[in-house]
């Protein structure tokens, strides 16, 4: 004799999945709910184990910083140095209070663990002698050629469109390459980068 199947009803089924992903310490609970044509994640937690904030600017950033950025600029009359490179969340607190909290004028934006400071990807520069009176769009554009991104006047970073979630998750964008082998050569050597080194590399007229 053949039993008859008992029909299911699927009008309405929960069901938890949990997944242990050991490499990257997380945990990930999703609840599915069963809607007559297919199951849908309704909620996704994660639990995640705590990644270390860095505790200096990526050198690879920084490199492109010093090799690409502030000699392009340099060929182009500007005396760039950097203001604030690394900072730790203590002391982005305190920069974000400037001018809320505490007397100042407000200089960030950013609250803790929300700036590219945080992580070693981003800096801030001025012009050695005329401040900040200087062309921002020409300098934002030889950032670009370098790989950098100017998010206001002063301010470069390297995000390669990762959240600032992402990078206290442990993610981060991948590294950079200087446009040409000769930006290396003459930074080794201590020699200025030209403008006919610029074309040479392949750089417009800024």
């Amino acid at each position: 004799m053949i039993k008859k199947r008992r029909k299911t009803n699927w009008s309405y089924i929960l069901v938890v999945v949990i997944f242990a992903v050991v490499g990257s310490g997380a945990i990930f609970f999703k609840e599915y709910v069963w809607t007559g044509k297919e199951s849908d994640a309704s909620e996704f937690l994660f639990f995640r184990k705590p990644v270390p904030l860095p505790t200096e600017i990526d050198q690879n950033f920084l490199t492109q910083v010093n090799e690409c950025f502030i000699p392009a600029a340099a060929a182009y009359g500007y005396t760039l140095r950097i203001t604030s490179g690394f900072r730790s969340v203590e002391e982005q607190s305190q920069t974000f209070n400037q001018g809320r909290t505490e007397n100042g004028h407000i200089v960030s934006w950013s609250p803790p663990g929300k700036s590219l400071h945080n992580y070693g990807f981003a800096v801030d520069v001025v012009d050695r002698w005329r401040g900040y009176d200087v062309n921002w769009k020409r300098l934002a554009k030889i950032g670009a050629f370098c790989g950098l991104e100017q998010v206001d006047d002063p301010h470069f970073e390297h995000r390669s469109g990762l959240t600032t979630a992402q990078f206290r998750d442990g993610a981060r964008p991948s590294a950079l390459t200087l446009p040409c082998a000769l930006m290396d050569e003459l930074a080794e050597a201590n020699q200025p980068l030209t403008k006919i080194d610029l074309k040479n590399c392949g750089a417009p007229n800024f």
